[in-house]
């Protein structure tokens, strides 16, 4: 099981990586981009499109969060909500200050879900290591 002050290192690292993906212009996370949709296409055999790739993208961009959170946290409700109320902050700076990106809801959604994915995780790990 990985300790708080190690998952709390993890996380603030995982979070400029985070914000370096979601706040700065599009291109400089081209990198990112390209290498999920050749992944989503190799997987798929060619049968996802970005759009599916793109929604398979932003729920797995969020479950290291969830994970990492839950156990800085030890409460993996309140790190699904970090992981929502995260996302949101993110969707608002993109509309406020950065002309280039595209804001969605939709984002939120999916950030949400992988929020939720990594909180269970971590807390089905924690479960069965405590039994």
């Amino acid at each position: 099981m990985i300790r708080r002050p190690v998952a709390a290192a993890l996380l603030a690292c995982y979070s400029v990586v985070v914000a370096r993906l979601t706040l700065a212009d599009p291109s400089a996370g081209r990198w990112a981009f390209d290498l999920a949709g050749s992944a989503a296409w190799r997987a798929s055999d060619g049968r996802l499109d970005w759009s599916e790739t793109e929604v398979l993208a932003n729920v797995a961009l969020f479950v290291p969060a969830g994970f990492l959170l839950a156990i800085v946290l030890g409460r993996p409700l309140l790190a699904t909500a970090l992981t929502v109320l995260a996302s949101a902050c993110i969707e608002l700076a993109q509309q406020q200050f950065l002309p280039t990106r595209v804001p969605s809801l939709a984002d939120v959604w999916h950030n949400g879900l992988g929020g939720l994915a990594g909180a269970v995780l971590a807390d089905r790990k924690s479960t069965r290591l405590n039994s």
